[in-house]
Parts: C-alpha cells; structure tokens; sequence
C-alpha cells in the first residue's frame, strides 16, 4: 500500500494515515508507528489545511476490552477519553474558531454503524462536543457500506462513510474547499461518483 501511494501522491504530498479495528490487531500492529509519521507521532492529531481544520480521532476496537481477543490486555476505553479530554482543548482553540470549515476523520462511525461497543463508547463521547463545537464535516468507514448521511436529529452534520474492501464497494472520498465552499466527492473504484456533499460557509 505503501509504495503506490508514494508512487502517485505521497512523495509530494502529505500523506497521513487514519487507523482502523483491524490495525490493532496481530503481531504487526504494534509496528505500524515505524511506518506511518502522523502529527505529535499519536494516533489522534489536529491540523489546518487551507480553510479547514482537520481532526483525526483513533476509534480503536470496535469490541470491549474484556473480548475474549484481547482478554482485558488492551485498554481502548482510556484511551478514548484521553482523546475527548485533548478534543475538548482542541475544539476550543483559535485556529478551530476562525477555519472556515471543520472536518472530523475517524473510522468509526458513530451513527448509521452498528451498536457495537466501540461504536456506543465514541457516540457517548464524541457525539455532543460535535454538535457543540459545531463540527461541519465528519468522515468515517468500518461498515464497509458506503453512504452519504445528511443532517438528522441525531447529528447536526453530515456524516459520509467509505465503502468495504471487496470489488465493487471500494470507495475514494475527494475534498476540495477554498474559502466559500466545500465539495465532497465519493468516487466508485472504476471512477463512478456515488456520493457528493457541498458546504457553504458559515462565517
């Protein structure tokens, strides 16, 4: 995965990864910081990109901590409040206030998923700071059924999510945003848009 994405993108652009359940699982996925840089060298991390403020947040397992897989060896609950304690400090700075756009990435989604723990832990945690700091903008996968999810009484924002790894569902999401408008675009495996979402600004 490595080499084509630097083949095409990432030798010229910054490339940052978003990690998922099944990257913390097996031998391996205590490595995967030996390839993948991200922001502060965590699995959470905030950046400006242009008019908007990029969070990522590390959703973890999507089963309890005590699953008979991990046997209590694991502990994805702290570390999911430890994220909404820095989330809380985050939504609250200057460069989150005056972006002309907010986008959240995490792999969970925390609505149109299932009701699995981890999906219940970050909705306890993460859903109101969203609606809250009026988050404009949230982008996941992990259901493996793509699908673009305007406002509803349940979140204020749209929430757009990725398609599975089987042929035929998989999905690249593009963003575009200057200081009027954002464009979301999901594009199909063979290049067919099955998905879009505009933004105009708030401010």
């Amino acid at each position: 995965m490595i080499t084509p994405c630097t083949d095409t993108f990432a030798s010229t652009k910054p490339f940052f990864y978003v990690r998922g359940n099944h990257e913390t699982r097996g031998k391996y996925a205590r490595e995967l910081k030996n390839y993948f840089s991200n922001k502060d060298h965590k699995g959470y991390f905030a950046y400006s990109w242009g008019p908007v403020f990029n969070i990522v947040l590390d959703t973890g397992e999507d089963k309890p901590d005590n699953h008979p897989v991990y046997a209590n060896i694991v502990d994805f609950d702290a570390y999911r409040k430890e994220q909404e304690v820095w989330l809380k400090e985050i939504m609250k700075s200057k460069a989150y206030k005056k972006a002309k756009f907010r986008v959240v990435m995490m792999h969970i989604p925390i609505f149109h998923c299932d009701e699995w723990h981890g999906t219940m832990h970050c909705r306890e945690l993460y859903a109101s700071l969203f609606d809250k700091y009026k988050v404009d903008l949230v982008i996941s996968g992990h259901t493996h059924t793509f699908g673009v999810h305007p406002p509803t009484a349940d979140h204020s924002y749209p929430l757009i999510i990725g398609g599975g790894p089987n042929d035929g569902n998989r999905t690249l999401i593009k963003v575009k945003a200057n200081s009027d408008t954002l464009n979301l675009s999901m594009l199909k495996e063979d290049g067919t848009e099955v998905g879009k979402y505009e933004l105009t600004t708030k401010s």
